[in-house]
């Protein structure tokens, strides 16, 4: 699995630059380097990072990119180029190739079974899956032979010298011949669609399991990380988790640092806007103080698989439900403002916060609420929880 800088290829970059995990001459761009052609960047954060492309998946973006990625693997093995040496796995865009850890200290991504964080598109893989079936030619051909039976029907009822019954006869053999010839055309697309619909079901399942992995993987981190099992870890280790969680290098060291400091617990909590854009934030969990922030992009889709978008009902639902759970999960008061404010109204997350903490009814004096925005719920000074 070895990477190449540009130069050595002489890849020249577009107008704007490389892009992180964009594709040039059939090799992708990570950190610096360019991968095998038709592989994956073996530093990348996508699933399967290191592996090659399969031909069907690469036929989904267009058919002539098979034949092109095969010509430029057939040009690398007759000219050989010097590879670049592994980047050094300290940033997460730039680390090591994945697999377990060959580390023998305390570090995590040895043995914690960490999984690449997952990512899906339903719209853009229907628009593929669409596109490679073959389903706009059927679709087409159908409409041509339609059109050419509406146009002769409406001759033969124009036709003012027929007589009933032979204008019958004519209609109802030129039905007969439209629905012969068309019958295997709406079958295939009838077909075709229902094979994509079982696709989309079959991503959205895996998307499901791999996000209940993703969760999973996030939860192993804390966990090693608030029992100091994290200290020494190595880039490799640093790099499987980032693979794992989705959160870059740097915020896993940030943790890890903080950590390390006396008396300071940390914690990364998770929180997701309306337009899918995924924020992951470090936090004391003594103090609430926000230590590292990062955003993760739109990984998943707000959208359904049709396209349509979640209500500011089902937003707001969204949040309100994250709330719970962080609190339930021992998120303190100010934490839960850190993270929501701006998404609910202060007097909501209170309420929202004394319902679902495991720690009860929030013990703030109504002038520290005040500081969150929280007004009195009654008349005077009063500050009325947990209602």
């Amino acid at each position: 699995m070895s990477v190449y800088t540009p130069q050595s290829l002489k890849v020249v970059a577009p107008a704007g630059g490389f892009q992180q995990g964009g594709w040039y001459n059939g090799r992708q761009y990570w950190g610096g380097t360019l991968s095998e052609p038709g592989q994956i960047h073996p530093s990348s954060n996508q699933v399967g990072a290191g592996q090659a492309v399969s031909k069907e998946v690469i036929a989904q973006t267009n058919p002539n990119n098979v034949a092109y990625i095969q010509q430029e693997q057939a040009k690398a093995q007759a000219k050989p180029v010097k590879p670049a040496s592994n980047p050094a796995p300290t940033n997460f865009s730039n680390a090591g190739t994945t697999g377990a850890s060959g580390a023998t200290g305390a570090g995590a991504g040895a043995g914690v079974g960490f999984t690449p964080a997952p990512t899906i598109n339903l719209p853009e893989i229907y628009k593929n899956l669409y596109a490679s079936s073959g389903i706009s030619d059927l679709e087409n051909d159908y409409s041509t032979k339609e059109k050419a039976y509406i146009e002769a029907k409406g001759k033969v009822n124009d036709n003012p010298f027929l007589s009933e019954g032979t204008r019958v006869g004519r209609v109802a053999k030129l039905e007969s011949l439209f629905n012969e010839r068309t019958a295997n055309i709406k079958n295939d697309i009838a077909t075709k669609k229902a094979d994509i619909e079982t696709q989309l079901n079959l991503q959205t399942k895996q998307f499901d399991i791999n996000s209940q992995q993703a969760k999973m993987a996030l939860d192993q981190f804390n966990t090693l990380l608030q029992a100091g099992a994290l200290t020494g870890a190595s880039g490799e280790d640093i790099a499987n988790i980032t693979r794992a969680t989705g959160i870059s290098s740097g915020m896993i060291q940030s943790a890890i640092t903080a950590s390390q400091k006396k008396d300071v617990k940390s914690q990364v909590i998770t929180s997701t806007a309306d337009d899918g854009t995924v924020t992951a934030t470090v936090i004391n969990t003594e103090t609430g103080e926000i230590i590292a922030k990062n955003n993760l992009g739109q990984v998943g889709n707000k959208q359904t698989g049709s396209g349509t978008k979640l209500t500011e009902s089902e937003k707001k639902l969204e949040k309100v439900n994250a709330l719970k759970e962080d609190a339930g999960k021992g998120a303190t008061l100010a934490q839960i403002f850190n993270i929501y404010s701006g998404y609910l109204d202060p007097n909501e997350i209170l309420n929202i916060y004394n319902a679902s903490s495991i720690y009860g009814i929030a013990k703030e004096t109504p002038e520290q609420l005040k500081q969150y925005g929280v007004k009195p719920m009654s008349t005077g000074n009063t500050f009325v929880l947990g209602q």
